[in-house]
């Protein structure tokens, strides 16, 4: 799956910032443990799907013949998908201080984690496999080009025959080894990068994501949140210290208990993190 995706990594040295709540920093804090939300209960209601779209253009930009592309479609993103295909998400983001993060997170409970990213990184691969981590991917012309370069170029490349050829040959026998080889390649590559894959108004979260694969054994639990249920997982790290460089305290949040508290809870933990208020300015 390597040479099909390519997901861009987290600069080395960089931080890794996690927007969360006053329970959710408690868990973090106290007991060493995320919580991954499962997919299809996150803030984008097109979340996974946003990719449709882009496969769509890309194919009528590329695949000439309609009825081929027509086809192309129905046989991978439109086909029908594993059932026990689970799939749970943690998400962190590279902006510090950002005023979209806060209006999720940033009531009067609000806080954020920036982590060395290295270490934090390091740490989940000690006790999770994690199925895919990367930068999530905003711009739809990016979007547009990874989709392309794996259609017109990686598929032709593996079964050493042009894209057409192989299309041709699915016309006439939708069961071709080659064509259904080429199907279950691209499905795979699509179903990676719809997890990836989201509309740019969404680019200012900046998000870095962790993509955790459902196992027979995998423990799921319930919270409640706006009057629904909330499944996720949780992902417990080790007894010893997390790789915290700060905290900062949402713009709501600037009572001067919100900054003692905080800062005297790392230090019973021994953490040496500083602990900052958020410099946006809010008036409610």
């Amino acid at each position: 799956m390597s040479r099909q995706v390519k997901l861009e990594q987290v600069e080395k040295g960089s931080i890794l910032y996690h927007y969360t709540k006053s329970n959710g920093i408690n868990g973090i804090i106290n007991h060493n443990c995320f919580w991954a939300t499962k997919s299809d209960f996150l803030n984008d209601p097109n979340e996974f799907s946003h990719i449709y779209g882009i496969i769509d253009e890309v194919c009528r930009e590329n695949i000439k013949n309609p009825e081929w592309k027509e086809m192309f479609l129905r046989d991978t993103i439109y086909a029908e998908r594993e059932k026990n295909r689970e799939y749970f998400v943690l998400s962190f983001s590279k902006c510090q201080d950002s005023i979209t993060m806060w209006s999720e997170f940033g009531n009067k409970t609000g806080y954020n984690i920036g982590f060395r990213s290295d270490e934090i990184i390091a740490r989940i691969e000690e006790v999770a496999e994690i199925a895919y981590h990367g930068l999530v991917v905003y711009d739809a012309k990016k979007q547009k080009q990874l989709i392309r370069k794996n259609i017109c170029s990686y598929l032709p490349n593996l079964l050493r025959m042009p894209l057409d050829k192989v299309l041709e040959a699915g016309s006439r026998n939708p069961q071709d080894g080659d064509y259904m080889k080429a199907c279950r390649k691209f499905q795979r590559t699509a179903d990676v990068y719809a997890m990836f894959f989201k509309h740019g108004g969404f680019a200012q979260e900046q998000e870095y994501r962790f993509v955790f694969k459902k196992q027979k054994d995998t423990a799921v639990y319930f919270r409640a949140k706006d009057g629904f249920m909330l499944p996720y997982i949780e992902i417990p790290l080790s007894d010893r210290n997390l790789p915290v460089e700060e905290i900062m305290i949402a713009p709501q949040n600037h009572i001067d208990l919100a900054k003692s508290g905080m800062e005297y809870m790392l230090y019973i933990k021994g953490y040496k993190a500083k602990v900052a208020l958020s410099n946006i300015k809010l008036r409610y």
